[in-house]
């Protein structure tokens, strides 16, 4: 009889260290893997249509992806909300991206030479 408990507690023990090892195991996996930096390749057909879209509406009078840089009309970019700001400085970043130019960008007023919104691939900050 005792020969069958202490059988029970070593397996028992086992599963335990087993279960423990895996978790251990994936949690590593998971660090190691970290976020994603590229951008999903669906996204930059339709971000370089939104980029299309700022040049002809005015928004954007120029990016170099190169210098991680954009200049904007300052008078057409105060006339857009905080979402289509962010929206188009992600844009901005993710056309760079697909020119292998990295996905952040520093959105410049044409005329001030002041920084008016920026991405660093993670935050997006719009003043």
């Amino acid at each position: 009889m005792a020969n069958q408990e202490d059988a029970r507690r070593t397996s028992a023990l086992g599963i335990i260290l087993a279960l423990g090892a895996l978790g251990v195991l994936l949690m590593l996996l998971l660090l190691q893997s970290g976020p994603p930096s590229t951008v999903p390749a669906d996204q930059r057909p339709m971000a370089k249509a939104v980029v299309d879209s700022m040049m002809t509406n005015g928004v954007l009078v120029n990016y170099d992806c190169m210098q991680s840089r954009a200049w904007v009309n300052r008078a057409v970019w105060d006339k857009s909300n905080q979402e289509q700001k962010r929206n188009m400085v992600i844009s901005l970043a993710t056309v760079c991206e697909s020119e292998h130019a990295g996905y952040r960008i520093s959105v410049i007023d044409y005329d001030s030479k002041s920084e008016v919104a920026s991405f660093d691939g993670k935050l997006v900050d719009s003043r």
